[in-house]
């Protein structure tokens, strides 16, 4: 019998983990330069499933981060600045303008160097967890399994999140982190290590709806995430269609709402998410992209929306240059402040307060908030996994398996028929036109997610768009070596085991 869902934002931490907390949060940047974890336990902890339930909070921790910690929670609509999406000219608080412009070196900071050390922290809290959580004795087995499908599975996320900038990198296992003299793994040994915390976690967690803990379908759709990284459609086509099959979740009737946290709580299409509480946990998300700005859409995301005939603008009859945006597909005006539109976080329209790209990001915006200032406390849960993605993942994984079938149709053709856009339908198509179909529907559904990046990168194509984008007087660099990122040169310096990725 699985555990009931606990809603996470109200688990209260105990002495004991925020000690644990406080260690891994004033950490130094060098990742192997810091006190052993051991050190942080005591006589006192690790006694009673309280105690577990701290630790598993801190676990999840990461994934919320309250500071501006670079492309993690809130911030994570920053990673579409390396993209064809999104623009970037802020370099506080990650320095995302530096990567975008091909600026990536081991010396580099923000995200460069920042995406390592969080992703290895938040990796230190799960070992921890695992490696002492069998000191608690009177434990029912089922719920020593939940757990600790759940801490494997924040663990498989973190790691895949390395995978996919660094490549191979040091699987820590049983070593505590002050010990960490050690060569990295190769990509196939970390994305194996993945595999195995994820089909433990489908094994153990509940196969029930989304409340703020990770349950089955998490794990499922995080795996046919991983397995799409890695060019494994049969696989992933397989896990993904587990999640469609056993039908916990289903596309969301409210797309803004999904996001802007005016319909968040209990929503059936979010799969997994980056929790927030206001006061005590906030997002950011109303000053960082609604009066900031710090990312702003690129006119190349607009004008990749369709017309509501389901044509491009450059084939539909409906497209008029003199209005380019009527008659487009909904999510346009869901996603994109569009110019001429009443901006409430500044004074005017937002083609007189946008002069960077004339656009801004109204998905996740919160509107009831405005005007933002710096005391804001926008309370929006970012999301990780939704089931959306889930069914673009399956009909892509399916179509380059084995091409174009009904099922492949019938999944592509659900997320543009979700309630409020109701885009028509696909059919009759190529293995080929159907790849592009699908590509274009993940950009125009899951634009200001983070994930247009990593596809263009999985996809093979980032060299090839990333330097056509036209940004206001930027010039975009991406070359070869920039599919993997180089590791901090702090690390190299202290770990002469750990050779650095090529090219840097």
């Amino acid at each position: 019998m699985f555990l009931k869902a606990v809603d996470m934002k109200k688990i209260i931490y105990p002495i004991g983990i925020l000690t644990i907390v406080f260690a891994l949060s004033s950490c130094q940047d060098d990742f192997l330069d810091r006190s052993p974890l051991s050190a942080i336990s005591s006589e006192t902890f690790w006694k009673s499933e309280q105690d577990i339930m701290g630790a598993l909070s801190a676990c999840y921790d990461p994934l919320s981060p309250v500071g501006w910690e670079a492309g993690f929670g809130g911030l994570t609509a920053q990673w579409e600045a390396l993209s064809d999406d999104g623009y970037t000219n802020a370099g506080w608080p990650s320095n995302f303008p530096a990567p975008s412009r091909g600026l990536i070196e081991s010396t580099t900071g923000g995200i460069v160097r920042d995406w390592y050390f969080l992703n290895y922290k938040a990796i230190a809290t799960c070992d921890f967890f695992l490696r002492n959580i069998d000191s608690v004795e009177k434990l029912d087995a089922t719920a020593r399994k939940q757990y600790i499908g759940e801490v494997r599975f924040l663990r498989a996320l973190y790691y895949s999140r390395l995978v996919k900038v660094y490549g191979g990198v040091i699987i820590t296992g049983e070593v505590d982190i002050d010990n960490m003299d050690l060569p990295k793994n190769t990509r196939e040994e970390v994305v194996k290590e993945v595999l195995d915390d994820l089909d433990y976690a489908i094994a153990n967690l509940p196969n029930t709806a989304y409340a703020g803990r990770a349950v089955k379908g998490s794990a499922l759709a995080l795996k046919a995430r991983v397995l799409m990284t890695e060019s494994r459609w049969a696989e992933a086509a397989q896990a993904a269609k587990q999640v469609i099959d056993d039908q916990k979740f289903s596309l969301s009737d409210d797309f803004a709402g999904m996001f802007n946290g005016q319909s968040q709580d209990g929503n059936p299409e979010i799969i997994f998410s980056s929790v927030y509480t206001a006061p005590d946990k906030v997002s950011h998300l109303d000053i960082m992209y609604g009066s900031w700005r710090s990312c702003s859409p690129l006119q190349g995301l607009v004008d990749a929306y369709e017309c509501t005939d389901g044509k491009s603008i450059s084939e539909s009859p409906l497209f008029d240059p003199e209005n380019p945006y009527e008659n487009r597909d909904p999510r346009l005006d869901l996603t994109v402040f569009l110019p001429g539109e009443p901006w409430e976080y500044g004074n005017g329209v937002v083609d007189e307060v946008f002069l960077s790209t004339g656009f801004a990001w109204e998905k996740y915006i919160d509107r009831t908030q405005a005007p933002v200032t710096s005391t804001i406390k926008s309370a929006q849960d970012v999301i990780i996994l939704r089931y959306a993605d889930v069914l673009l993942m399956y009909a892509e994984a399916k179509n380059e398996a084995d091409g174009p079938d009904q099922s492949v149709y019938d999944a592509l053709n659900e997320v543009r028929a979700r309630p409020g856009v109701d885009m028509p339908a696909v059919s009759g198509l190529s293995k080929e036109e159907l790849r592009e179909k699908i590509r274009n529907e993940r950009r125009v559904e899951l634009a200001m997610e983070g994930i247009r990046y990593f596809d263009l990168k999985r996809w093979g194509i980032a060299h090839i768009i990333v330097p056509q984008i036209e940004d206001p007087g930027v010039t975009r660099i991406f070359e070869q070596k920039h599919y993997l990122w180089p590791f901090p040169q702090s690390e190299i310096d202290i770990n002469d085991k750990l050779v650095q990725n090529d090219g840097y």
